[in-house]
């Protein structure tokens, strides 16, 4: 499953939802993790609503299962949780590689209910 971290630097967590100017994203699995690539929030028009910021951002990441965020708003969170997309917060500053160190250990050992979900969601659709 691919998992997107709301990232302007690419190794921590430093960023609101609504202000990132990009998102890195890794492939995640039982076997492990990798980057895949960062993907650059396009630029907002003059005329881009608020609203159609948030969803500018959620078909960005559309395709992950997964998405770590410092903070996001009400409206923003509904977007996402709309588009089938498991929301985590995470601490100001938490490293990456970590968060998906904490989640592989999880799998290994007793993984939560969603993340189970998460990955039999996307093996279903293979």
């Amino acid at each position: 499953m691919k998992i997107a971290f709301a990232s302007n630097e690419g190794r921590t967590l430093d960023c609101h939802f609504g202000q990132c100017h990009s998102f890195v994203v890794f492939e995640f699995g039982e076997k492990g993790y990798r980057l895949l690539e960062s993907r650059t929030v396009p630029a907002p028009g003059e005329e881009t609503e608020e609203c159609d910021k948030f969803q500018q951002r959620v078909e960005l990441i559309a395709d992950c299962t997964v998405l770590f965020v410092v903070k996001i708003g009400g409206d923003a969170v509904k977007k996402v949780l709309a588009a089938g997309i498991i929301l985590l917060q995470s601490e100001q500053g938490s490293e990456i590689l970590p968060q998906l160190e904490q989640l592989r250990q999880m799998l290994k050992e007793r993984p939560p209910l969603w993340l189970v979900k998460a990955l039999n969601r996307v093996n279903d659709k293979m």
